[in-house]
């Protein structure tokens, strides 16, 4: 058995057992690092503090605080402290920290004389950053205990410190974990300091002076050294690099004119220093080039060769940039193809080549440093298969087409050594022995005396309740046929002395750089063929690309393994966060500052249970357009459709309003994955100081509809969004949804840790967020989110799902109402309007007598309903010919469409033709007739299943509504309680205490007509056009004088959207 069916087996025997809940009482455990007086000694800047509620050092108005200290003898260490406020450098206070027991004891006279003191001991200390030069510390220190070493609530003093101004992440997140958990102080009551101050400057390290510490308005850490201008190569001779026979290999590259080719492998032989012949492999099919060389200079390369695309073509591709690194065996080249407004580089072509074929964990480090001197961002970087060669092509070929048996190659000395490090588990089988685990990672150390054997250390998180289970050891010994035997050991929770050991084998199938492998058959038919067997798949990093999956499709293969047939892991979960990933991202190309970080920490994620108390931040709509394509990285929903990926990109149309267009993965539970493409409209509405987002969506065979969204946190790489669908009789919300987005397709664990940490501002526990793929077939090739220029798309070639629907379809989506053409593809279109008439649509045009009407075949498209293809032409169609700009746009980002054009109506001859003409508000004569019980008839867009109000008096020109509604699945919501304001023309306002959740059959704002049987609320907004719901009294049964009436205000009902009036509400 694996290592992972025998972790499901462990957490199957620790469901049998009691486990203590984080949830319960915290009990202070606090332990103390020994240091030496040197790892105090320098310039700490205070990034967040928690004073005692009884004394303090710093006044209570303080913005910024840096604590100077300087060993003076084993015994003191002199403190100097610069403190601001509002702005203003105050005198330094001086101090001095006296060695006693564990800690110190700190004196300090405060700038009203007073001598403070208090004992401090350092609860965290760890280093970061390069050469770990960056250090971090919290010290605790208690103001008054209760006479036994407890010390009083609230009397706590506690400082979280870094020697940098901009600590990173992961540290931050540390410090406030520990302070939690052992503290148990909650860090909502934590004040967040200023670090970007002068006060100190002179005394802190030259890389720390503000000239060298810059922020931008987005309160961003700015790298001087990112900005194109300010980069310099080093010195590099790369022509005595080819002095002697070189056969070279592309290790990694980065390069977006080989993006979704395909290639697992490059290399090339040299003949001369000028020209090389080069081999490619792609999927099973290896093609040859040749490439052609020339020197810029000591340390630049021209190079040029051709190579064949996946659809076939011939082309050329440049490889030429500037050497940064050479080491001998290994050089990089890097070409910068776009610099951004902030002078860095926005667009890299980066290549790694090599003459070794296996590039060892040290020196892929070094290669991150390297480019991270150039602001590139490693993980960016697409490793290929340095070990195959063209003549193994028909060897693997022969074996797909064998029985699937597991044949494996025998160990190398290579394949052996690249085994060691750190290891995530990416995915494995979906069959039996089921798996029961969420996430796993495990770190592979050689024996120093024994080279056939290796210790094996795992962390693993149980499906079920989340347990995280480790550290726990285990041994691998390495045996022939790249067979590896697991022996691991395991404990219960309430045996911690009892070892238990478990062992199982695994034949390495596949292993490179980054990615491996492993495969075993547990049982085989008579013929060989296997009938029993399982794999997993296992990468360096936290971050699965489908360039990584392409690699190890071909060998998954040649053991009859299918790509559904894979259960993928979480790579983001908390659990075994203590083990070091081999890569890592730049500081300074993080998606949240430090600020954010504490921002998040200490007040964003203040629990706001409540629905009416949640407020959302203004997210610039402008600025989410800039940023281009947003990538789902963690949802928690309560949808029909579970969603496993997500990316996509908004097309701002005003300051205001937006078209919204994404490619999603998802299933309902327990069905295939299926890819979708959706297209919304948004609209940024605003109460207050509370920004919220309306996206409205039009289905094709159902009602279109609207959902209110807020951002409870956003900056210009990464946002939090939250929406609330039901809220509960206590005023909580009952059906949540939580989306964490980033501009990133990769996202540091940590900070990623620390977004999730919003969700608890709505009361939902970020360990419920599912972690999405970035390497989903139905996402990966997200550049097409921005679709081809509508000039160079025809109608023939157009792309929008088309289907055809029958008679019953049409009737229930379009009913027989007219439909007005107000756009079309032609260039020059003339006006026209189709109608089903209940066998098929007719179409409506002009000719010299008037109005003609002959009958057409429609196809329909799937993402919206109003987007037709007819006669030649794509065409939208709106049954109140709306035109506004808004509507055009979400029809023209709905597929690949040629260019759209408005219909503009002339004089014409054909009544049928002239757009209608819409009543509006009517003044409300009889107040009497607005009150009484009302139950929905019909609305668009439409959000609950049923409806009923009580509308009663409530002051001068105002009025109460007291709703019930039954939401789609039949279930009863809380009461909505709104007051409608109507001025003498007929205009309404409707105010609520809980805006969040506006269900848009109550819109806020719009135009009301009352008579004594039926309401009427309308607007003319921007999402969708007319926006309506009709409510008419429960004993009233609806006719075709309704029907008559309400066309006047150009309401039609269709099937779809009217109610069946019978709520159990």
């Amino acid at each position: 058995m694996q290592l992972f069916a025998l972790l499901s087996l462990v957490s199957v025997i620790f469901q049998l057992f009691p486990h203590v809940d984080g949830s319960g009482p915290c009990h202070v455990q606090l332990s103390y690092p020994v240091l030496q007086p040197e790892q105090y000694n320098g310039s700490w800047f205070v990034v967040a503090m928690k004073v005692p509620s009884s004394r303090s050092f710093l006044p209570f108005n303080v913005n910024s605080s840096m604590i100077r200290l300087e060993v003076d003898g084993d015994e003191l260490l002199n403190m100097t402290e610069y403190h601001s406020i509002n702005g203003t450098c105050m005198p330094p206070l001086f101090g001095a920290w006296t060695k006693k027991e564990l800690g110190y004891f700190m004196e300090l006279r405060t700038e009203n004389g007073y001598l403070f003191t208090i004992g401090l001991r350092a609860i965290y200390h760890a280093y970061s950053g390069e050469d770990n030069t960056e250090m971090n510390m919290v010290v605790y220190g208690c103001a008054q205990d209760d006479g036994y070493g407890n010390c009083l609530q609230n009397e706590e003093l506690v400082i979280i410190m870094s020697n940098s101004r901009h600590p990173q992440t992961l540290q931050l997140f540390k410090s406030a974990k520990l302070i939690e958990d052992a503290a148990c102080i909650d860090i909502l009551q934590f004040e967040t300091l200023d670090t970007y101050t002068a006060c100190g400057d002179e005394v802190v390290d030259d890389d720390q002076k503000l000239i060298h510490a810059k922020i931008d308005e987005n309160n961003e850490f700015v790298d001087v050294e990112c900005r194109v201008e300010n980069q310099r190569t080093p010195s590099t001779n790369i022509r005595s690099f080819f002095d002697e026979p070189r056969v070279l290999t592309v290790t990694a590259y980065i390069d977006p004119s080989l993006m979704n080719e395909q290639i697992s492998h490059v290399s090339c032989v040299y003949t001369n220093k000028s020209s090389a012949i080069c081999e490619w492999i792609r999927q099973n099919t290896c093609f040859k080039s040749q490439l052609t060389q020339s020197f810029n200079g000591e340390s630049a390369l021209q190079m040029v060769s051709n190579y064949t695309r996946l659809d076939g073509n011939e082309t050329s591709i440049d490889w030429s940039g500037t050497i940064i690194w050479e080491n001998g065996d290994e050089y990089i080249t890097i070409h910068c193809f776009v610099i951004g407004v902030d002078g860095a580089c926005d667009s890299w072509r980066v290549y790694v080549w090599s003459d070794e074929d296996h590039m060892d964990q040290p020196t892929i480090h070094q290669i991150y440093r390297q480019l991270q001197a150039f602001c590139i961002d490693p993980t960016d970087l697409i490793f290929l298969n340095t070990f195959r060669e063209c003549s193994n092509q028909l060897t693997l070929s022969q074996r797909s087409s064998e029985s699937c048996g597991g044949v494996v190659e025998a160990w190398s000395p290579l394949n052996r050594a690249m085994l060691q490090g750190v290891w995530y588990f990416a995915a494995d089988l979906n069959a039996d022995p089921k798996i029961f685990l969420q996430s796993a990672v495990i770190s592979l150390t050689p024996n120093e005396t024994d080279p056939s054997v290796m210790h094996l250390r795992y962390y693993a998180q149980k499906e079920s309740d989340s347990e995280c289970v480790g550290p726990g050891d285990g041994i691998v010994i390495l045996l022939d046929n790249n067979t590896i035997d697991v022996t691991i050991e395991y404990r219960y929770s309430l045996v911690p002395k009892f070892r238990n050991t478990m062992s199982f084998k695994y034949q390495v199938l596949y292993i490179d750089n980054q990615r491996a492998a492993l495969y075993w058959c547990y049982r085989r038919a008579g013929n060989g063929t296997c009938i029993q067997h399982d794999v997993n798949l296992m990468i360096r990093s936290r971050h699965f690309s489908h360039n990584d999956l392409s690699m190890v499709l071909p060998y998954l293969k040649m053991v009859c393994i299918e790509k559904d047939s894979l259960r993928w892991f979480d790579l983001h979960s908390q659990c075994g966060s203590e083990m070091s990933a081999s890569t890592q991202l730049r500081r300074d190309l993080i998606t949240l500052s430090h600020y954010d970080v504490l921002h998040i920490l200490i007040n964003v994620q203040k629990p706001q249970c409540l629905v009416q108390e949640v407020k959302g931040v203004r997210a610039d709509l402008g600025a989410i357009e800039k940023a281009g394509t947003w990538f789902l990285m963690a949802r928690f929903d309560e949808m029909a459709l579970d969603t496993y990926a997500m990316v996509m990109r908004l097309t701002a149309v005003s300051n205001t309003t937006a078209v919204l267009r994404l490619f999603q993965s998802a299933a309902l539970p327990g069905e295939p994955l299926a890819c979708f493409t959706r297209v919304f409209t948004v609209r940024e509405l605003k109460n207050g100081t509370d920004f919220f987002y309306e996206l409205h969506f039009e289905a094709s065979t159902k009602n279109s509809t609207t959902m209110i969204f807020r951002f409870l946190f956003f900056n210009r790489h990464v946002g939090v969004l939250y929406s609330c669908l039901s809220i509960s009789a206590d005023g909580k919300c009952d059906e949540r949804a939580i989306y964490v987005i980033s501009r990133h397709e990769t996202i540091d664990h940590a900070e990623l840790i620390v977004l999730e940490k919003v969700a608890k501002a709505v009361c939902v526990d970020p360990r419920v967020l599912y972690h999405t793929d970035t390497f989903d077939e139905c996402v990966y090739d997200h550049a097409q989110l921005r679709p081809p220029f509508c000039s160079s798309i025809e109608v023939d070639s157009s792309i929008a799902e088309w289907e055809h629907l029958d008679s019953k379809q049409i009737t229930h989506v379009y009913g027989r109402l007219k439909y007005y053409a107000v756009a079309s593809s032609k260039m020059f279109p003339n006006p026209f309007a189709v109608r089903f008439d209940g066998v098929t649509f007719q179409k409506i045009s002009e000719n010299e007598t008037g109005c003609v009407s002959q009958p057409v075949q429609i196809e329909y498209s799937t993402r919206n309903r109003l987007l037709v293809r007819v006669d030649g032409e794509v065409v939208l169609l709106h049954p109140a010919a709306s035109r506004s700009e808004l509507f055009l746009k979400e029809a023209q980002l709905t597929g690949s469409l040629p260019c759209l054009n408005a219909i503009q109506i002339q004089n014409t001859t054909c009544a049928e033709l002239l757009p209608p003409i819409c009543e509006g508000a009517k003044p409300l004569r009889m107040a009497e007739q607005l009150h009484g019980e009302w139950v929905l008839y019909a609305a668009d867009p439409t959000y609950v299943l049923n409806w009923k109000c009580k509308v009663e008096a409530f002051g001068i020109d105002q009025h109460e509504f007291t709703c019930q509604s039954e939401g789609w699945f039949g279930e009863c919501e809380r009461d909505t309680r709104a007051v409608l304001t109507v001025d003498a023309w007929g205009g309404f306002r409707l105010s609520t205490s809980s805006p969040i959740h506006m269900p848009s059959e109550l819109m806020s704002s719009g135009n009301i007509s009352v008579t004594s049987t039926r309401l009427i609320l309308m607007s003319d907004g921007d999402l969708v056009g007319r926006r309506y719901s009709v409510w008419l009294r429960p004993d009233y049964e609806p006719d075709d004088e309704l029907a008559n009436e309400l066309s006047r205000f150009c309401i039609w009902p269709l099937p779809a959207q009217i109610c069946s009036r019978q709520s159990n509400c």
